[in-house]
């Protein structure tokens, strides 16, 4: 297996390498594509098989590319449609000094599942909450956990997350039972985070008055509460398990009437913010609110389309058997929860974004992970997490960006270790008890 470990080590190399010098992981990632292609061809495979595998691989993630372009165009009419604004508006309220980093834990939370996105929640919510901790003169690193971890609380398990998506795309189970069984691992972990952040706040009382961001908002934008219906109808639809695509669909549209009714949009300024996103001249409001649109998933899509030829190569091919040998042998000795989760690590350390570490951990696991539903469980509540906490991986570099909130704000984001350490524990006496 001396060609397969070199392979990988240089795909490993390039994608840091990226990294360390500030370049799109695409790059590395299309080389890669170009790479695995040429050890397929090298096993004596034609290039018509090989093109086959990539659209094998393709063909599997069809339904969640499908899904990214209705959410692209979601989010961006949640903006001008002025859903977010109104969330926004009316969850600062909320804001008390001595909770500070509880609500801003739980701010995020809400507002990541409503819109499935860490990095359109930290945009918005999770800017404002940083801008507001800085007047307040309250901890930045402290803060930035908190922020950090709600965000991925919706990442994880909202029924309009991409990753939500993927997983249950690539290991065919139902979006809305890995959702309920996510809820199970997701409780003690999430009430101890807050019982984290709600200790905290005790020890960091700001005294400095705050921003005004309700003024902001409704200075700019209709607030009242119709402006709330696409989210209200994702939610109940979602409750209602209905199809995820038709659910994204319908709140896209109530979303467009809403811009064209309460915010007195025209019929270009919806379709621009569908493809472009939200643009606002203001520097106070554009830098809490411009994104989403089609032309923001562009990047996601293709990291997913890639990815998946990734995939169709690595079943037709034995690059990654000395690998799953290894992940095989470890769940035969120490559990297969055990074994997903050595692999996950492994996959988020090499890979730097999450999208690559959970189709890399499926490729690794899927030979010795019977039940279907389990392993679901088992990749949200290791690779989707574990990227956010890896500094040089995208999901978590890329946050700390956005918020400018230092390094340091890693250590202080319980939610994304409780999560994969009490799936560890919670499975292990799920086990025993049966």
């Amino acid at each position: 297996m001396k060609e397969e470990s070199v392979i990988l080590t240089l795909f490993a190399a390039m994608l840091l390498g990226c990294v360390a010098v500030g370049l799109s992981v695409l790059y590395a990632m299309a080389a890669g594509l170009l790479l695995f292609s040429g050890y397929a061809l090298r096993r004596g495979f034609r290039l018509r098989e090989v093109l086959g595998m990539w659209g094998s691989g393709v063909r599997t993630a069809k339904n969640v590319l499908i899904s990214f372009c209705i959410i692209g165009c979601l989010t961006g009419t949640w903006r001008v449609g002025g859903t977010i604004p109104a969330i926004v508006y009316y969850a600062s309220g909320l804001i008390r000094p001595s909770v500070f980093y509880l609500v801003t834990f739980l701010l995020n939370s809400g507002l990541s599942f409503l819109m499935g996105t860490s990095f359109g929640t930290a945009g918005t919510m999770g800017l404002i909450c940083m801008t507001i901790g800085r007047s307040l003169g309250v901890s930045v690193p402290i803060t930035g956990g908190a922020v950090l971890a709600g965000v991925y609380f919706g990442d994880r398990c909202s029924p309009v997350s991409t990753s939500a998506l993927l997983v249950s795309e690539i290991t065919g189970t139902s979006l809305y039972r890995n959702i309920r069984n996510m809820v199970r691992t997701a409780l003690v972990p999430f009430v101890l985070s807050c019982a984290f952040f709600f200790v905290l706040g005790f020890h960091s009382v700001p005294t400095q008055p705050g921003m005004d961001v309700r003024t902001v908002f409704s200075e700019s934008f209709n607030v009242s509460w119709p402006v709330l219906l696409p989210a209200c109808a994702i939610l109940i639809l979602a409750a209602f398990r209905v199809p995820v695509k038709q659910t994204l669909s319908i709140g896209l549209l109530i979303s467009i009437v809403c811009s064209l009714l309460f915010q007195r949009c025209s019929v270009i300024d919806v379709l621009r913010a569908m493809v472009l996103g939200y643009s606002s001249e203001s520097p106070e409001l554009g830098g809490m609110m411009n994104g989403g649109g089609l032309t923001a998933m562009i990047r996601t899509g293709a990291i997913v389309l890639i990815a998946s030829c990734y995939a169709g190569v690595f079943r037709k091919t034995p690059l990654l058997d000395g690998l799953q040998s290894l992940f095989h042998r470890i769940a035969a000795r120490a559990g297969t929860d055990m074994g997903i989760f050595a692999a996950s690590l492994l996959s988020v350390v090499i890979s730097c974004n999450q999208t690559l570490a959970i189709m890399l951990t499926e490729e690794l696991c899927e030979p010795f992970s019977r039940d279907k539903e389990a392993f679901a469980l088992a990749l949200e509540d290791t690779a989707v997490v574990i990227a956010a906490i890896v500094p040089w991986s995208i999901a978590c570099s890329a946050v700390l960006a956005f918020i400018g909130a230092p390094y340091a704000s890693i250590g202080y984001a319980v939610y994304l270790y409780l999560i994969p350490l009490w799936h560890l524990l919670w499975c292990r006496k799920h086990t025993l008890k049966q």
